[in-house]
């Protein structure tokens, strides 16, 4: 092999999606790939049987209006995307790019995820893959019957036994038998009937089953679509549906069967969470999360709506296992407020977290009586949630912690000494404990706490000093010449990091400002225009954190949603090949501005004295 070829190969392993092929993939590419040079502003042709990958230079390309619509840099791609492909190409600069044949490239690769997913990101519609997921992940596309499942419609005479039923739906593994009169439908029987009815009332295992079943079933046709069976459920409360056709039953959908096609519908998903009865049922929902994620994203959904309903999915599986609790243990003894502080607080979670979250109870709280319960409570909550993938928190912020599972007077003791004395522990805590939500429970308690709270973060300029530099512990990566500074992320490729040095400086210095302002709202963005509106922030500095904050959040979902599709653990660990070369311009604009206001703060809050 020409040392010019393995050059090719040595640019292509350290290029995505190029990065997972095998040695001999990469051999066999080389053959199809040429080498093209051209100077600065040369416009280029783009042909449709073609792949072009950046080597050296830049290439700008302009929409039909002669706007700029990007610009590609070393490692990036184009001409994958027929809709572009009319759009003009120049280099911007000399440039070298290889031009590949594209119908030899995706045989090559059939079958390797990775590939094959990073074009459908990119809005690849020549993949048949897209084409297939998007028809399959459709309600409106579908009809009910081609969403259901055949191994779900058994159906059982009106007359046949309840052993028998019990029998069958065991041996067959179904939640649910359908029961017919003269091959009428006339009734249903799901699993939850035996323990509700026959064990329940003690009937007779051998009576029919037309003892236990529900009577006149709610139906859909077989040619409504999944969207109308999801609003049927959720209308009636049910989680079955019989299917017929010319009279005749022809199958069954269930909510499950809908979960499957619709897992990116937030309404859908909470409206499962607000029936399920077990943790187990809860678990299976809280696995569609990182779809919820990735649809919302492919729908156009800003960042906001995204880690909006993220948070939704969360909190509602949260309040979902208090009642779970409080069924299993009676009525709470005395009030309570279950609280959730972090990201969950200000509606921010991005897929699964950890879980922190404590518990204020009323001051007529007694140890002795009133201890076992609420441990009990929290225990099984917090169990659930680790279940959920909202795994135990390191740090021990839990309820299940006695640290923080105090009554009233207690937690505002805590926030008294924290704010007269911060000291760096404190500092942790109150980075913590400032972004609290009750999501259950008595909220007058929290509003009671808050209302102390705020009345002594606004008059105490020292604890906001010191808060104001414990904000400056994470700084944007961006270097003095406007260069990247890279994180190592383990065994992996230096990266951005960002979450702690793109989102968290963000959240950290409005946190302040809203503290020193009594801003209540929880929410980064919120906070922002808030302290705008009652001059706590200039106008332009808040929308300029705004636009900071939502831009570099849009990255950090983008590339977890790539995760999230080749099947991959996700992080906040960004490699720099995966954003172009506009998207990195923009970046470094915005950890710019992240700079420019950790600088203002630092100022007004004097933190230089400390």
């Amino acid at each position: 092999m020409e040392i010019e070829d393995l050059e090719i190969i040595d640019f292509f392993q350290l290029t995505l999606p190029l990065d997972s092929a095998t040695p001999l993939q990469l051999e066999s590419l080389i053959i199809k790939t040429q080498v093209a040079y051209r100077r600065k502003g040369h416009i280029l042709t783009i042909k449709p049987d073609f792949l072009y990958l950046v080597r050296k230079g830049a290439v700008l390309i302009k929409d039909e209006n002669e706007e700029l619509f990007s610009i590609l840099g070393e490692r990036q791609w184009f001409g994958y995307n027929s809709q572009l492909l009319l759009y003009t190409h120049s280099c911007q600069e000399d440039t070298l790019y290889y031009r590949i044949d594209k119908k030899y490239f995706y045989e090559l690769f059939s079958g390797n995820a990775v590939v094959e997913n990073f074009f459908v990101d990119a809005n690849l519609e020549t993949s048949l893959k897209s084409q297939k997921f998007i028809k399959q992940n459709s309600l409106l596309a579908n009809s009910v019957l081609s969403m259901s499942r055949a191994n779900d419609a058994y159906l059982v005479d009106k007359n046949v036994s309840i052993k028998q039923v019990a029998k069958l739906m065991s041996k067959n593994n179904v939640t649910s038998v359908i029961v017919t009169d003269k091959d009428k439908l006339c009734g249903i029987v799901t699993d939850r009937a035996f323990c509700t009815k026959v064990v329940a009332l003690s009937i007779d295992i051998n009576s029919p089953i037309s003892e236990i079943m529900t009577n006149n079933p709610v139906s859909i046709a077989h040619y409504k679509s999944g969207v109308e069976a999801m609003l049927l459920m959720a209308n009636t409360h049910i989680r079955h549906l019989p299917i017929i056709k010319n009279k005749q039953v022809v199958g069954m959908v269930t909510a499950a069967d809908l979960l499957r096609k619709q897992s990116h519908n937030v309404v859908f998903l909470i409206n499962e969470i607000l029936v399920s009865n077990t943790t187990d049922e809860l678990e299976e929902i809280s696995k569609q999360v990182p779809l919820l994620l990735q649809h919302s994203y492919e729908s156009n959904m800003d960042e906001h709506g995204i880690t909006y309903s993220v948070s939704s999915i969360g909190r509602s599986i949260n309040q979902q296992l208090l009642k779970q609790a409080e069924a299993l243990l009676g009525d709470p003894p005395i009030e309570y407020a279950w609280v959730v502080a972090g990201s969950l607080a200000r509606s921010e979670q991005i897929v699964h977290s950890d879980q922190d979250n404590l518990l204020i109870l009323a001051d007529d709280y007694q140890e002795e009586l009133h201890r076992e319960y609420f441990i009990k409570l929290a225990q099984y909550v917090s169990d659930g949630l680790n279940a959920c993938g909202y795994v135990y928190c390191p740090g021990d912020v839990m309820a299940t912690n006695k640290k923080w599972r105090q009554s009233l007077s207690v937690w505002k003791s805590y926030f008294k000494q924290w704010i007269a004395s911060p000291e760096p522990k404190a500092l942790m805590y109150a980075s913590i404990f400032f972004d609290l939500k009750c999501i259950y429970g008595e909220s007058h308690l929290l509003d009671d706490l808050l209302t102390d709270v705020f009345d002594m973060t606004t008059r105490n300029t020292i604890f906001q000093s010191h808060m104001a530099a414990n904000a400056l512990h994470y700084t944007p990566p961006l270097g003095f010449f406007r260069n990247f500074i890279l994180d190592k992320n383990g065994a992996n490729e230096k990266s951005l990091n960002l979450k702690k040095k793109g989102v968290v400086p963000i959240v950290d210095i409005t946190r302040v400002y809203a503290l020193s302002h009594g801003v209540r709202s929880i929410n980064t963005q919120d906070r922002l225009r808030e302290l705008s509106d009652v001059g706590g922030m200039s106008g332009s500095g808040a929308n300029d954190l705004i636009e900071a904050y939502k831009f570099i959040n849009s990255v950090r979902i983008k590339h977890q949603r790539r995760q999230i599709k080749s099947g991959q653990s996700v992080d906040n660990f960004v490699l720099t090949q995966e954003i172009s070369s506009l998207d990195k311009k923009h970046l470094k604009d915005a950890f710019g501005i992240v700079n420019d206001m950790q600088s203002a703060m630092s100022s007004r809050y004097q933190t230089s004295i400390l």
